[in-house]
This record gives structure tokens, sequence and C-alpha cells, in this order.
């Protein structure tokens, strides 16, 4: 038993074993911490997990290479075996501090990066997990698919984030009607069901625009306008107006709905063809 004890790889391993467990602990205990009202912090378990990761490594080396030369020599072969083996592994590691320090985006925001699109439910080391959403034909409903997005596409992709605005994006709607009928009367009916759709869902564009002023985004106006156009089927009334980033179309079905039914009280009938 004494000479197991006396071997310097013996100690070096229940040391190893006894950090790994101190490491693991004080990182359950800082979750723990980051957790109120049962609801994790999106970005906690992200910077917790992989600083235990790289101090643990980091104190391996100390015990396993003494001495200040071996650990520098050390690390040198491992940085020159990472560069012969895949420059892509360490972008794709150098993107997730980018992404992390930088706050591109945090867990449950709506981004879109490249040619992929969705609501981030996971970031690593080398990849972060999208919800897809669907394009503009489905207005950015799920699609119950996931994407497995390389970090490193943050360094040469624009990232675009639908949330961390105000959580407001601006949104279309057109309809167009027939060449006959009152075409203000059908702008105003557009209006009206806008604001009755802001109420129903208690959109303050005041509150609005100052998130926006805060992010450094700034609207001269943020009320609902309705442009006016001449198409082949009619009169086409282009509605745009801001709704939440996830709404996009349930807002256009609340408005669409309100302004059907109230078309039929002034007899404003829709063209045959549409936008």
């Amino acid at each position: 038993m004494m000479e197991w004890l006396n071997n310097t790889y013996v100690i070096k391993t229940l040391e190893s074993v006894a950090l790994m467990l101190v490491v693991y602990t004080l990182a359950k205990l800082a979750s723990s911490i980051a957790t109120k009202e049962g609801k994790r912090n999106s970005e906690a378990p992200f910077a917790i997990k992989y600083t235990a990761i790289f101090f643990f490594g980091f104190a391996l080396i100390f015990i396993w290479l003494e001495g200040l030369g071996s650990i520098l020599t050390a690390l040198t072969i491992v940085a020159a075996a990472l560069t012969i083996v895949s420059k892509e592994l360490i972008l794709n590691f150098l993107g997730s501090f980018v992404i992390f320090w930088r706050e591109l985006f945090a867990i449950g925001d709506r981004v879109q990066v490249g040619d992929s699109t969705g609501d981030v439910i996971g970031k690593g080391l080398f990849y972060f997990t999208l919800l897809e959403v669907g394009k503009s034909d489905s207005a950015g409903q799920s699609t119950g698919r996931l994407i497995k997005v390389p970090n490193a596409q943050v360094f040469t992709l624009p990232v675009i984030n639908a949330t961390r605005g105000a959580g407001y994006v601006w949104n279309e709607v057109q309809i167009a009607i027939q060449r006959t009928d009152n075409w203000e009367n059908g702008r105003e009916l557009l209006l009206q069901a806008v604001e009755r759709y802001y109420e129903a869902d208690a959109i303050d564009l005041d509150r609005i625009k100052k998130v926006f002023e805060r992010k450094k985004v700034f609207f001269k106006f943020l009320t609902p306008r309705v442009y006016v156009s001449v198409s082949t089927g009619g009169i086409c009334l282009t509605l745009r107006y801001l709704c939440r980033s996830r709404m996009t179309r349930e807002s256009q079905d609340a408005i669409t709905t309100d302004f059907l039914n109230s078309m039929q009280d002034l007899d404003i009938k829709l063209a045959e063809e549409q936008p």
C-alpha cells in the first residue's frame, strides 16, 4: 500500500480526481446560484461550463507537468497540433468566445446567420443550435427541425438578431381592392384594424420607441402607415406596422380578419388578383 502511495503517478492521479470533484461541485453550486425562481439564466450555463473546463485543463497541466518551461512546451505542442489538424476547429472554438463576450445572441433569441434562421436553443464550443423557422411562406413559424451552425460563421456572415433590438419588427400586409371602390375608406379600415390589434395585444408604441433608442436605434415615427399603389388587379393597400418578432403571422391574421369583417359595411370588395 505504501508503495502505491509513494508512486508519483498514483499521487498525481488522485490529485486529478480530487480536482475534478472540486471543480464539478463548484460548477454545480454556481449553476444553482444562477437559477432564479426556477428559471435558468440563459447565459450562465454556457459561461460556467466552459470556465470550469478551462480551469480544470489548466490545473491539470500544473499537476502533471512541473515547471513553467514544461508548461510552455506543452502549450506550444498542443497549439501546433491543433493548427495542423484543423483550422476550422480553431475558428469554431474562437467563435464561441466571440458569441459569448460580444453578446451576439442569447438562448431564446431569434436570429439569422447566412441562410439559417431560427430560435437559439443551445450554444457550445464548436456549434450553436437553432430551432428552425420557415421563410416568408410560413411567416416565421417553427418547422420543428434543428440546425447545427458552426460558430466560425459569425466571423464571415452577418448575424441578424430580431430579438435584441426591442423584440419588435416591421411587417407588411398587402390587400388589393377594386378600382371602383373608395380606397380612402379602405385605408382607414386598415388603420383602424391595426389600432384594435395594438389595443388587444397591449402594444405601447411610446415604450417601444424608448427601448429602440436605448439600443441606439432611432425611428422618427413608429405609427402604422398605409401606402397606396395601383396594380393590375386594382388598388393595392400596403399596411406597414410594428409587431412582436414572433407574432408576424398572428398579427397579420388578426388585422386581415378585422379588415374583411369591416369592409362589408362600407361595400368594399377585394380585387380578383391579390399581391
